[in-house]
């Protein structure tokens, strides 16, 4: 198994048990907030998964197939890695939609860093309580925008990420550098 693919599930489980049942749209703006914030002080995010401009903020899109693939919802992008997080998962209960996540196994917390785990908890506390509109709007930043305005539904750019943090130009430039590595060793 892909050991991006393992952190992935790793923080995603993360945020989904500190809830008994989260709803799709927290999950994933706690994970942005938090791959956001991590990406900002470190330099790398806590997830190498691609955040798209959805309507409702940023959604990361392999970690939304799995989801999808949990609702029963999509037959499509069932690779092993996505079955592998979908299967970690299960939607809806007894009286919930199938918008609500609950976990089927613990994080691995060895995937995760400290400073994994702090942003992770960060994001969580800050967000928990916030409503549906406070996080959508939240998460509604410079990155999100310029990537809505080129194409709904696009890709986030990893730089306009970092600076919609507010990261320092040296810290763009170590990002950027990062980016070129990763993309030629892929």
């Amino acid at each position: 198994m892909n050991d991006d693919i393992l952190k992935m599930k790793a923080a995603f489980l993360y945020v989904v048990s500190a809830f008994e049942g989260v709803d799709i749209l927290r999950a994933f703006k706690i994970l942005y907030f938090a791959n956001k914030e991590h990406l900002a002080l470190y330099g790398r995010p806590i997830i190498e998964d691609e955040f798209c401009a959805l309507p409702n903020g940023p959604v990361p899109s392999k970690i939304y197939d799995a989801v999808k693939l949990a609702q029963g919802k999509s037959r499509v992008f069932q690779t092993e890695e996505i079955r592998e997080l979908a299967n970690s998962i299960s939607t809806g209960g007894d009286d919930d939609l199938d918008y609500v996540i609950y976990g089927k196994q613990a994080p691995d917390m060895d995937e995760l860093s400290k400073s994994d785990v702090a942003c992770l908890k960060k994001s969580i506390e800050e967000n928990k309580g916030l409503s549906f509109k406070q996080l959508s709007d939240k998460s509604h930043d410079y990155a999100w925008d310029k990537a809505w305005k080129q194409q709904p539904a696009s890709k986030m750019d990893i730089l306009d990420i970092a600076r919609a943090a507010g990261v320092s130009n040296e810290m763009s430039e170590y990002i950027k550098e990062q980016s070129e590595i990763d993309a030629i060793l892929s």
